[in-house]
């Protein structure tokens, strides 16, 4: 037995809204690209973690693996969504690019961690700010 029809009328329409670090992945991807980024893979699952963002720079051709950090803002003490990468995020960002340096389609070129922070506020479905960090994990 299902729904009665007039309650999956109303359900048609209605999706579950994204959460927060879906919401900041979109629109890091979006920033990326207009800033002339190739997006290259998204969500790329490796045995050791997941890259949120693989880019190419198309001014020094390097693949960027970008970590994206998002948070809802809601006061001012809330810290800012970089300060959340820590010296273990930064040992496993660097395992992470490792392994896609040593992928033949990157062989020859040189790579990156970049990291872009989000920050939404409550009832806002767009960012208040983005920030990006180039090279800012170090090899």
């Amino acid at each position: 037995m299902g729904l009665p029809s007039s309650i999956r009328r109303l359900l048609t329409g209605w999706r579950k809204p994204k959460s927060i670090w879906t919401r900041g992945e979109d629109a890091a991807a979006k920033q990326m690209k207009q800033a002339g980024y190739t997006l290259l893979a998204r969500n790329l699952r490796l045995s050791m973690g997941e890259i949120d963002l693989l880019c190419l720079d198309p001014k020094s051709d390097c693949v960027v693996v970008v970590e994206v950090k998002a948070r809802l803002r809601k006061s001012s003490a809330t810290p800012n969504p970089e300060a959340s990468i820590t010296a273990a995020k930064q040992r496993k960002l660097r395992t992470l690019a490792k392994a896609i340096s040593a992928r033949d389609d990157c062989k020859g070129k040189g790579i990156r961690i970049d990291v872009v922070a989000v920050e939404f506020v409550p009832d806002q479905s767009k960012p208040i700010a983005i920030r990006h960090y180039q090279a800012a994990v170090g090899a």
